[in-house]
């Protein structure tokens, strides 16, 4: 047994069994103490729990839960919130990524450890909250994963930027010998959401007697197209009744054009509602891939104002572009190469290619110039509006302009191509009682991002310069170009680290560990040239090119006062471009009785700028809002304006900001440990953490109503024609309808968040029978408060969408409750594993705005809200379909996996997930697939199905 845990020198090892990570060493009690290092300190220890919490998922628990991939399995976490990026669809920003969020707490707060070493963020530039630095799980291969440790407690003072909210390590497997096939297939009952996968893993070389081990891991995966017409385990009536999804009706734009009346010249106000009907002209000759309809308010959830209602037209079915899962091609591969150059000194190299592809759908453009377009031009925004002059050939208004709706026909959708590549070479090892380790890291990512049909300007443009009739323009092939963006982000890091002992206290050896990196960063993201001049309508950029060193250095020292009591200390120093920052942490540890531990912790963190909010350069974007001015109360607009101004989508130009302050936090935790008996572990921590001067863009609706706080960001039209006028008649100056909004990252407010994490572990011997084991986690979110400016009020969001039961804020989805229960039988060659996972419903009641509280809280869907409600969520069947609800349901899954080991060499595995087929909760929120991908899945029950061969 010890021979198995001779590599005293390594940096990362750890003996976890069962089904949890409290039973480290059991087997091992009367034997010396084996030292090991688990992710959150540098320092050695032969206990099995330390002063802070850490989970540890071994590969067999991986394979049980049958997920295939690194993502799906931390969905399933219960530790885990909201803020993740989900790559099965589109997800804008971000598209082909999938991220860990923390707590809650964003992508960004949440650090992403390889064998212990930092991953290079992907090349992004995603400006939303809590997601600015893009760690990618994707690159990772589950094949070559031995165990991964979430170390659920603030960790800057060890590991720095980015560890406010925990580290999530990755730990390869390491001085593997043999070689593995293995494959597996999955898809729900209607074979949708189908993947498959294959990988090899092989290892030479026993490093205790070769003096070497080469080990390589491969991964590949395909994933299939499922969309939403195709996904059966989902509220299909409330999506169909409330957000019109599923419906006969999806949208009136074809090649068959429509024609919208000026009302008056030179206004560019277009005649668009049923009053108008006779100003709109629409040509029904419809095209192959279309059906002719008549316009129902009841068919097809039109409003009675709509220009459609009893109107014959054209319609587009746009669900057969809408995805609940895209097309993927993944392929890792992994190689670690360990030499043992003498009796106290190992080299090891790491080498990993990954790539992954997203292919995703979407509909051919359309140009809808009721209002204008906005054209992105590196650095600024113009508008275009395609208007028909009197007299062109397609106008059907022989004394007025006409604007114009018709559809492309050209392909749609984007394919998005992330690879990336990590070097590390190192040696590690003793001198006297010191155990070392230096390395130098190399890590690359680079994007491809190919957006497909985009409207070309200077063809379009001809329409309004030369006459030329629109059926022209759309068989011209120039009409649409394929638009390719690039970026690229890497890492280059030379690190250095030793720990020893340094004295005895009464508890047992003084540990010390100390070490230094230092760590280039760079991003470059690069738009096509055709959208960097401003000659592709619709399509913003995002250019970006930074560079940054940082200079760290961090030290460890472990107390054992006595046999009962010990202590952690560590600090870590970083120095960055722009500002240094000196971080703390504090631990302790006291064994109350052999049954019954007590342990907490403080800790300072922070998290720098990422680069992309400091850099030259800048992101565009488009954003929905609500004109305070056109439209107070987000319904009805005032006289003058449009309806399209209660929900106008309008772009965005978001510069870095030099000088940024690094965001700061204070982390706590205090925790109870008990073993009342060999067989059970119990686990009890309580933990807040709280974050000041979040670093975040400008919210676009918190600029335009506040317009005295940021003069001249609101790009209003100046043209007289459309400016509001007041009881008298008088033009009010800078009231015409909003286009753009420049926004800024700022240092804002805070949020803090606290909570209670319990965990129970239970394992009983059944004899002949068997062995049985249990785990229980569970999270239970006591507060989520956010502050998004200063001084403003800070309002519990746990239970809640939070940026709709406090309007101030823009937080996520914080359900009070996630918990994962599994049971494990194993008897000779069988194993059996049952699971259930629980999600607590969300609210969607408006129940505050900063300081302002209602008496009743209210729907932000739905009707019947209270006079001089505001900025509403414009579903009107809402009420009607939710039976008096205003939540989203909770959500219980439950799961089996069996595998059977009995055939020489091979292990076949069934998993089933949602054993029982539960539907996803129906969520209004999400108009195209009905529910929300963040907290729930809508494949109903799911199958996998997988072998692995072992060749001995």
């Amino acid at each position: 047994m010890k021979s198995q845990f001779t590599i005293k020198r390594s940096v990362i090892a750890v003996a976890l069994t069962l089904a949890s990570s409290h039973v480290v060493m059991a087997q091992q009690a009367a034997q010396e103490p084996i030292k090991v290092i688990v992710t959150g300190s540098n320092i050695k220890r032969a206990d099995k729990e330390g002063t802070s919490p850490v989970e540890v998922v071994t590969a067999r628990q991986i394979a049980d839960t049958g997920a295939n991939t690194v993502a799906d399995l931390l969905h399933s976490i219960p530790a885990f919130g909201s803020g993740s990026n989900i790559d099965t669809v589109d997800g804008g920003f971000a598209k082909g990524s999938a991220t860990a969020s923390l707590r809650g707490l964003g992508s960004s707060s949440t650090l992403i450890l390889l064998n212990g070493r930092r991953m290079t963020a992907s090349a992004y530039a995603d400006p939303n909250q809590g997601k600015s630095a893009v760690y990618d799980l994707n690159t990772i291969p589950v094949s070559s994963i031995e165990r991964i440790e979430i170390f659920k407690d603030g960790a800057s003072a060890v590991y720095g930027s980015d560890a406010i909210a925990g580290v999530i390590n990755f730990i390869t497997k390491n001085d593997y010998q043999g070689l593995k096939l293995g494959g597996s297939y999955s898809g729900n009952d209607n074979n949708e959401f189908n993947r498959k996968t294959a990988n090899v893993t092989a290892g030479f070389g026993d490093l205790d007697k070769d003096r070497y081990n080469v080990f390589i891991s491969a991964d590949v995966s395909q994933r299939g197209v499922t969309t939403i017409k195709e996904v059966k385990d989902i509220n299909l009536a409330r999506l169909a009744a409330v957000n019109n999804r599923l419906n006969p009706y999806t949208n009136q734009l074809t090649s068959e054009p429509f024609f919208y009346r000026e009302r008056t010249a030179g206004a560019r106000n277009f005649a668009n509602s049923y009053a108008l009907r006779a100003d709109v002209i629409n040509r029904t000759n419809c095209p192959a891939n279309t059906q002719k309809l008549v316009g129902s308010v009841a068919a097809h959830n039109l409003l009675p104002t709509s220009t459609l209602v009893d109107r014959t037209f054209c319609n587009f079915d746009t669900n057969d572009f809408a995805e609940a899962q895209g097309a993927a091609k993944d392929a890792n591969v992994l190689s670690r190469v360990t030499f043992q150059l003498t009796p106290n000194m190992t080299s090891f190299s790491e080498f990993s290619y990954s790539r992954s592809q997203r292919d995703y759908l979407g509909v051919p453009r359309t140009v809808q110039s009721l209002s204008p377009s906005t054209v992105f031009a590196l650095g600024s925004a113009s508008d275009f509006q395609l208007i028909l002059p009197v007299g062109h050939p397609d106008n059907p208004f022989p004394t007025s302009r006409a604007a114009v709706g018709l559809r492309y026909a050209s392909k749609g959708g984007s394919d998005n191509v992330n690879e990336g590549v990590r070097a590390l070479t190192g040696l590690k090892g003793t001198v006297g009682t010191w155990d070392w380790e230096a390395a130098a890291l190399y890590n690359r990512s680079e994007r491809t991002e190919t957006t497909f049909g985009m409207q070309y300007k200077p063809t379009l443009m001809r329409i309004m310069t030369e006459n030329r009739t629109l059926a022209a323009t759309l068989a011209d092939p120039t009409a649409t170009k394929d638009v390719i963006n690039k970026g690229a982000a890497q890492v280059i890091q030379f690190d250095a680290k030793a720990s020893t002992t340094i004295g005895k206290l009464a508890g047992g050896d003084i540990g010390l560990a100390f070490g230094a990196e230092v760590r280039e960063e760079k991003i470059v993201l690069s738009p096509d040239e055709l959208t960097r001049t401003g000659q592709i309508i619709g399509l913003a950029n995002s250019a970006i090119d930074g560079k940054r060193v940082v200079k760290s250095a961090f030290a460890e020292v472990r107390t054992p006062f006595t046999k009962s009591f010990e202590m952690d200390f560590a600090g870590r120093f970083d120095q960055y471009p722009d500002e240094n920052s000196f971080v703390p942490k504090v631990g302790a540890k006291w064994e109350v009785s052999p049954m019954a531990t007590v342990r907490g912790t403080f800790a300072r963190g922070f998290r720098a700028p990422a680069l992309i909010q400091v850099s030259p350069g800048g992101v565009q974007s488009f954003s929905t809002i609500t004109d305070s001015v056109r439209c107070p109360n987000g319904v009805t607009p005032v006289s003058g304006a449009e309806q399209a101004d209660c929900s106008r989508s309008i772009s965005s130009l978001s510069a870095g900001t030099p000088g940024l302050e690094s965001e700061t936090s204070k982390s706590y935790s205090m925790g109870l440990i008990l073993t009342p008996t060999k067989n059970v572990d119990i686990l009890i921590d309580y933990y807040k953490i709280r974050k000041e001067k979040e670093t975040a863009l400008l919210s676009a609706q918190f600029v335009i109503d506040n317009p005295a706080k940021f003069p001249g960001r609101v790009i209003r039209d100046q043209n007289p024609a459309v400016q509001l006028v007041d009881a008298s008649g008088k033009i009010i100056a800078d009231s015409g309808p909003i286009s753009a909004v420049n926004r800024a990252y700022v240092n804002q407010g805070s949020t803090e968040v606290s909570g209670l994490a319990f965990e129970v572990a239970m394992r009983k011997s059944l004899g002949e029978m068997g062995n049985l084991s249990s785990k229980l986690t569970w999270e239970y979110a006591i507060s989520y408060r956010r502050a998004e400016r200063p001084g403003e009020k800070e309002n519990n969001a746990v239970g809640t969408n939070g940026g709709i039961s406090d309007w101030a804020t823009s937080v996520g989805d914080i359900p009070r409750h996630r918990a994962a229960w599994s049971t494990n039988w194993t008897r000779g060659v069988h194993s059996l594993t049952g699971s259930v996972d629980f999600v607590s419903a969300v609210s969607l009641l408006r129940r505050t705005d900063d300081a302002v509280t209602y008496a009743v809280p209210y729907c932000h869907y739905g009707v019947g809200q209270p006079s001089g409600a505001y900025q509403l969520g414009g579903l009107p069947r809402f009420s009607d379909a939710a039976n008096g609800t205003c939540q989203v349901d909770a959500f219980t899954q439950v799961g089996m996996n069996y595998s059977y080991s009995g055939i020489k060499n091979l292990v076949l595995s069934l998993n089933i997930r949602n054993l029982l087929d539960t539907k996803a909760p129906y969520d209004p929120r999400y108009a195209s697939a009905g529910y929300n991908s963040q907290l729930h899945s809508a494949t109903g029950r799911y199958f996998r199905v997988s072998a692995n061969y072992t060749f001995k």
